[in-house]
């Protein structure tokens, strides 16, 4: 069996469901490490049909052997929010969860960009690591920005689109931001207080911005996307600017590497049947 890790920032849950939505065919079991930020795409996934197993660190410890069969899985790995605005500390934790899951992997996708290019090595920092390391990259092989650059098509295509916006100061938006906008002010520091409402006014028209901008996602998954930028927009008094997203470089970053990873499958692991987390119903959802 060839395990697939995807470790990634939660700004990336829609993207990693929608390919589970493409490849699903070909992937004989999805695993989803359980943790804190794990419950959102754990609903999504429930909520397309697909059968996943919840994995723990007791389980990714104790419950893997060899296996020489030909089937690919996939280990999804969900990262805090929390980590944006604090790069030193995002780049050791990233880099811990690297170490981790290639004790139990073929190989390992970061969702994630440069991030401030605390993440631009990363791919050096561990080419001696059995387990190869891999990051998105858009058609010119470079490491995209971050979530936003990688959903438009890398960075010549962000910066095409910004020059389209005819000076105007912009706030972009994908699901995952709109769902989050709150949290995410506070981690870049925007404001101090998530409810804060007053203080995020403040910000965005002392900044002169005056427009958000909707990234379109039309993925089956992607729910009162509009309706929530319609909201925003009215809170603080914005124009909605809508503009085509480019999600391909997405696809075939993960269509490139788990190839790669299939070809060399050097070594490859299956969880013990007789452990309780396997188990092939539909997966009850635990809310926090």
């Amino acid at each position: 069996m060839t395990i697939m890790n995807i470790t990634a920032c939660r700004m990336f849950e829609d993207e990693i469901v929608e390919l589970i939505e493409k490849d699903g065919s070909r992937i004989e079991n999805i695993y989803v490490v359980n943790n804190d930020e794990s419950i959102g795409i754990a609903e999504k996934i429930n909520g397309l049909g697909f059968q996943f197993t919840y994995v723990d660190d007791n389980v990714l410890r104790e419950g893997y052997w060899k296996s020489s069969d030909d089937n690919f899985s996939l280990m999804i790995n969900i990262l805090s929010l929390s980590l944006h605005g604090k790069p030193r500390e995002l780049k050791q934790h990233v880099y811990s969860q690297v170490k981790k899951m290639a004790q139990f992997s073929d190989g390992i996708l970061m969702f994630y960009g440069l991030c401030g290019n605390v993440l631009k090595q990363i791919e050096t920092d561990w080419e001696k690591l059995q387990c190869p390391v891999s990051i998105l990259k858009d058609s010119n092989n470079k490491i995209v920005d971050d979530c936003i650059g990688a959903v438009v098509g890398g960075r010549k295509s962000f910066l095409k689109m910004i020059s389209s916006f005819e000076r105007k100061n912009s706030l972009l938006m994908t699901p995952m931001w709109i769902e989050n906008w709150q949290s995410m002010f506070k981690y870049c520091g925007f404001i101090e207080n998530e409810d804060d409402i007053d203080s995020a006014k403040f910000v965005i028209d002392s900044m002169g911005y005056d427009t958000v901008v909707m990234i379109k996602n039309d993925a089956s998954h992607v729910d009162s996307y509009e309706s929530k930028i319609q909201e925003f927009a009215e809170l603080f008094d914005l124009q909605v600017l809508e503009v085509e997203g480019n999600r391909k470089l997405i696809y075939s970053s993960y269509m490139k590497f788990k190839q790669d990873i299939i070809n060399s499958n050097s070594k490859s692991y299956i969880i013990s049947p007789n452990l309780p987390y396997q188990n092939k119903k539909q997966v009850q959802v635990p809310r926090a």
